[in-house]
């Protein structure tokens, strides 16, 4: 089988390879890619080859483009040949602990069954994948998670089954069986996104949509996000869609408000659209940087202990 990579899978890849932060991970995808190619070439000269899966764990924070680089890697492995496409298509199957639990004994493995043979072809992404333990009763999640590890098994040449979620929670999620971490030999980390790159995600966003922010308004938006980065809870590419979102919804009541907008005021966004107010961001700044400014000397005074009993 020709392992070669073709226009259409170099798209793939180089669209993963534009989203901000994507790199690494299209590096991993095409070490693979390219692991696999090597392989089928050994295996024609008479060579021992290793045969590998191509089950993923994606590991990040929301809103890191999991599922997105998932679709990417889908269509790129059909296009290459590692999977067999069905009808012309690629599969995307999206399963999360909600979808699957149900009270009926046994319903729970026959949904899992039926969305690993839906996903035939393509992919099968378990959202917050952690979450299908340590929360049933009569060892209800031990016969979920067991009905995955023998189809993850059973198709690993018909689907790529990846497992997302936090990277604490999923060490968790993996240890929790003794068969589901070696069904994942490859881990890729998302890391969060700089506000650099939240900021063209958001110009990206507008773009699609025949919105031109002004440079007052990117400037307020990265001034809220900088500050919003530091919060427990912060989505990272989720957080620029909900501030895009409300900004179309703020801008539109604004230029009702004109008697004959022009084609101009009907595409523009102003600082003025933004829901956080670039006006009350001053104090919050300035409590962030001396947050900091409180860590790095927290910082700089444990450095200085260590090197004074290191002397000693």
């Amino acid at each position: 089988m020709d392992y070669s990579i073709n226009e259409k899978a170099r798209d793939a890849l180089s669209r993963l390879a534009a989203m901000p932060g994507m790199a690494q991970v299209k590096e991993q995808v095409e070490q693979m890619v390219q692991y696999r190619r090597i392989a089928e070439l050994r295996k024609q000269n008479r060579l021992k080859a290793q045969p590998q899966t191509n089950h993923m764990v994606f590991l990040g924070n929301p809103g890191t483009g999991k599922s997105t680089a998932a679709r990417l890697i889908g269509e790129a492995f059909a296009e290459i040949g590692l999977l067999k496409r069905q009808n012309g298509s690629v599969p995307f199957v999206e399963i999360s602990h909600g979808i699957i639990t149900d009270s009926l004994v046994g319903a729970s493995e026959k949904k899992v069954a039926s969305k690993f043979k839906e996903a035939r072809g393509g992919v099968l992404f378990i959202d917050e994948a952690y979450a299908f333990i340590g929360k049933a009763e009569h060892r209800h999640d031990d016969k979920v998670i067991a009905t995955m590890v023998q189809l993850i098994e059973d198709m690993r040449d018909e689907i790529v089954v990846i497992a997302a979620g936090y990277p604490k929670n999923m060490a968790e999620f993996l240890s929790f069986n003794p068969g589901l971490a070696s069904r994942f030999p490859t881990t890729i980390h998302f890391p969060d996104y700089d506000v650099p790159d939240l900021i063209r995600i958001a110009q990206q966003m507008l773009l699609e949509q025949e919105y031109q922010p002004s440079s007052d308004y990117l400037e307020a938006l990265a001034s809220v996000l900088w500050i919003e980065k530091s919060r427990p809870d912060f989505g990272n590419a989720r957080t620029v869609r909900n501030h895009v979102e409300r900004s179309i919804r703020r801008q539109a009541i604004r230029v009702s408000k004109l008697q004959q907008p022009s084609r101009k005021d009907l595409a523009s966004l102003t600082a003025q659209d933004l829901v956080a107010s670039p006006h009350g961001l001053a104090d919050s700044e300035r409590e962030a940087l001396i947050k900091i400014i409180r860590e790095a000397q927290s910082r700089l005074l444990k450095l200085d202990l260590n090197a004074i009993i290191s002397a000693n």
